[in-house]
């Protein structure tokens, strides 16, 4: 099968390269001008609806399509809206319309992301079937892509809302909700729980909806680890068990001053540390059973 992957040297793009080329021909296309791992690289702006164009209608042998790339919180120096969405759904509108005048396409994989569920202090587990209420701009133009595809693509999809993702030399996502500078910290000893996602989770659950198109046809995934941490369990992992203890009431305090600063960031982050953030993967695994976890990053 003939695959376009987008975003192909990114964290989950670079390694879905690594378990898809061994079976499939992949054309990997970005922003860089070159990017060596991948033997068929393209530059491309998926903004640039021409640039786009141009490669569908010389490769119109395209199968399937992996959209990983993506503006996200902390990438770039403009993180305008208008930034973002031009990126994020912009792109992806591109895809979707070029991929239905140029293509047979027998699958569209689109990395999303959890955050499209918004934060909500009282709501602890979260089902692809819950309402969606995005609320940063990353997040509202993501959901804003999920829909044009589940609307306009002619052709089969899945949706995969993945929970913070995490390699053994990618660790942002974890380092940011448990380290401040070098100190390790955790709130309220570290009870509250969430879900997160190795990336080698990523690459099964991507192999089996490519190799098998009879399954799962325009469905919505969580993708998280099939455990779900509190914590302390991921401070027992990077920091050995050392911690400074945070006491909730210093998280719920900023909380509700935030009602009249009003910052989104404050926002997101202590309903996260605060509350208890679980992505079912239920779904997911009853294609595919989604072992890896914080300790398998190997």
């Amino acid at each position: 099968m003939k695959i376009l992957i987008t975003g192909v040297y990114g964290i989950v793009g670079s390694e879905l390269l690594k378990e898809l080329e061994e079976n499939h021909e992949i054309l990997g296309i970005g922003k860089r001008e070159k990017y060596d791992s991948c033997s068929h690289y393209i530059q491309c702006d998926l903004s640039n609806a021409e640039e786009l164009e141009k490669i569908f209608s010389q490769n119109r042998d395209i199968e399937a399509i992996v959209h990983c790339a993506a503006l996200a919180h902390n990438k770039g120096n403009d993180l305008s809206y208008n930034k973002f969405e031009e990126v994020n759904y912009g792109g992806t509108v591109n895809l979707v319309d070029l991929s239905n005048k140029y293509l047979n396409l027998k699958k569209f994989i689109f990395l999303s992301t959890i955050s499209v569920y918004g934060e909500e202090l009282n709501k602890t587990v979260y089902l692809e079937d819950d309402k969606c209420n995005p609320k940063s701009p990353y997040a509202v133009t993501k959901r804003m892509a999920e829909e044009y595809i589940q609307e306009s693509l002619k052709a089969d999809y899945s949706i995969l809302r993945l929970c913070p993702v995490y390699t053994k030399e990618f660790t942002l996502n974890i380092d940011r909700r448990t380290k401040v500078k070098n100190m390790y910290y955790m709130v309220s000893g570290g009870k509250f729980k969430l879900s997160l996602c190795n990336v080698k989770n990523i690459r099964i659950l991507t192999k089996v909806l490519l190799e098998n198109l009879n399954v799962g046809k325009c469905q919505v995934y969580n993708v998280s680890d099939s455990k779900v941490y509190t914590y302390k369990d991921i401070i027992d992992v990077v920091a050995k068990g050392t911690a400074i203890n945070v006491p909730k009431i210093f998280l719920k305090t900023l909380f509700i001053a935030n009602k009249f600063i009003k910052s989104q960031f404050i926002h997101e982050n202590t309903i996260k540390l605060m509350s208890d953030n679980i992505y079912s993967s239920e779904k997911a695994n009853s294609l595919v059973g989604l072992k890896y976890r914080i300790t398998d990053v190997d």
